[in-house]
């Protein structure tokens, strides 16, 4: 239930309070208790923590996959659906702290955080956050977001001493899109529809979606439009008239478990929108070159955690080599 704003005012009030009390008793310690200053890079900037965290709130899933592949600790997370390699965090060890948009000031106050970290959806609530606790931006952009994932990566491993199994894990990621960017460079042309219910769009070079195109390399069947860098609203017919090869869909109801659409109706799934016969009419359609890719790891992590972007890059590889000649 969300706070009436008088109460919230005060709960954040509080907290503001909290971390200038926090941040004065660092301040106050002697020097020669001091650890050496954290200097970590991030999308906004350079945060500085004095302390390796103990109690670590995130507010984004591509930066739970980071943590939970450098076994890295976690606090609070928000309440979401969570993709089931996952589903972890949702063991009631793990405080609720809010949603990916919207933080939980009452839950922040008992939990007591000594780092915040945001990207994405809750990127906006950084200036709120960061009067809280020492606060990450982990947002990536879809202009270089193997450069960004490595950029986060590097963050959150430094600050526990894993700059190695960090190195390591980036490592792994590169491996598999190199792996993939190979098998995509014979394989035909491709279009990436994001579906919500009958609503498409196509996802060009350069959208949020980017990793088909921009890191794994499958050739466009459409090409970009800066203009519409959400996405190109799409018809049936508009597929039929592109007739790719490759037609790669993501169903964003999947993705976020919705079963509703905001009138009450059902909603209706990819798999049914894109039985008909006009998809199957296409090139992609009669190859059976359709693939549904896991609608978690592309919309809800935006491919930017590192296991999201191995597994991704696995399908796609592993559906390229199936209708390899």
């Amino acid at each position: 239930m969300q706070q009436p704003n008088s109460r919230r005012a005060a709960t954040l009030a509080l907290l503001m309070m909290a971390g200038s009390a926090w941040a004065q008793t660092q301040a106050a310690r002697p020097s020669a208790a001091q650890p050496a200053r954290m200097q970590v890079e991030h999308a906004r900037g350079v945060t500085e923590l004095l302390l390796v965290p103990q109690r670590v709130v995130v507010y984004d899933l591509a930066s739970l996959d980071t943590m939970q592949a450098l076994k890295l600790p976690v606090t609070g997370v928000p309440r979401v659906h969570f993709p089931a390699y996952l589903a972890g965090y949702a063991d009631a060890r793990y405080q609720v702290a809010g949603s990916l948009f919207e933080p939980e000031y009452e839950a922040l106050s008992r939990i007591r955080p000594d780092l915040i970290v945001v990207a994405g959806r809750s990127a906006s609530k950084y200036e709120a956050l960061s009067r809280i606790a020492p606060t990450l931006d982990l947002s990536t952009s879809g202009k270089d977001l193997l450069g960004d994932m490595q950029r986060n990566v590097t963050a959150l491993a430094s600050l526990w001493g894993k700059q190695a199994q960090g190195a390591q894990l980036m490592q792994q990621v590169r491996s598999e899109v190199e792996a993939t960017r190979a098998v995509a460079a014979r394989a035909a042309p491709g279009l990436l529809v994001l579906a919500v219910n009958q609503n498409m769009s196509a996802q060009t070079p350069g959208s949020r979606f980017g990793l088909l195109h921009d890191v794994l390399g499958i050739k466009p069947a459409l090409p970009a439009d800066p203009a519409q860098a959400r996405g190109i609203a799409l018809k049936m017919d508009d597929i039929a008239r592109i007739d790719p090869e490759w037609l790669f869909v993501i169903d964003r109801n999947a993705g976020t478990g919705s079963t509703r659409d905001k009138d009450g109706q059902p909603v209706l799934p990819s798999r049914v929108l894109f039985d008909n016969d006009i998809i199957k009419s296409t090139r992609a359609g009669r190859k059976q070159q359709l693939v549904f890719v896991d609608p978690q790891l592309w919309y809800l992590l935006g491919s930017s955690g590192p296991q999201a972007m191995q597994a991704n890059a696995q399908q796609i590889r592993t559906a390229l080599e199936r209708q390899s000649p």
